[in-house]
């Protein structure tokens, strides 16, 4: 850029930089895909918390634009998914999704959080015909149960 964008404050205009580049064939050498229904499961909630297409489990949460407000983000996101509390210095401590991923199977909590994390990617694999004939089957047992 010859010059930074400006709010009319004449403060840096974030929203108005461009996203950053990256060197192609580097980053994409880089890049890991996630390991573990856990890595997976963070991944796509610091993709779309970053508004990123995707996120490897290497990459760090605050070179691909994080910051704490976004950081804050991920903590609700993860306590939404999880129903985990994730203390908002971890995410500076694991600022990766493979260390982040490690901290929280590590936790007290660590086999539920990866129980869900297998159901929520088993979920999200789901074709849509699968989907619908699962909720039929269940609601058929619903109604079953119902009427005993």
């Amino acid at each position: 850029l010859e010059a930074l964008p400006l709010t009319s404050n004449g403060k840096i205009d974030r929203l108005a930089l461009p996203a950053p580049e990256r060197a192609g064939g580097e980053w994409e050498a880089r890049f890991v895909a996630p390991r573990s229904p856990v890595e997976e499961v963070l991944a796509d909630i610091w993709a779309e918390v970053l508004r990123v297409d995707r996120v490897g489990v290497h990459d760090n949460f605050f070179e691909l634009g994080g910051h704490s407000l976004l950081a804050m983000q991920v903590v609700s996101r993860v306590y939404e998914t999880f129903q985990s509390r994730l203390p908002l210095r971890q995410v500076f401590e694991e600022p990766t999704v493979a260390s982040l991923a490690t901290a929280l199977v590590g936790s007290s909590d660590g086999r539920r959080i990866e129980r869900t994390a297998e159901l929520l990617v088993k979920v999200a694999r789901l074709s849509d015909e699968e989907t619908e004939r699962l909720l039929e089957e269940k609601l058929c047992q619903l109604s079953k149960g119902g009427a005993k």
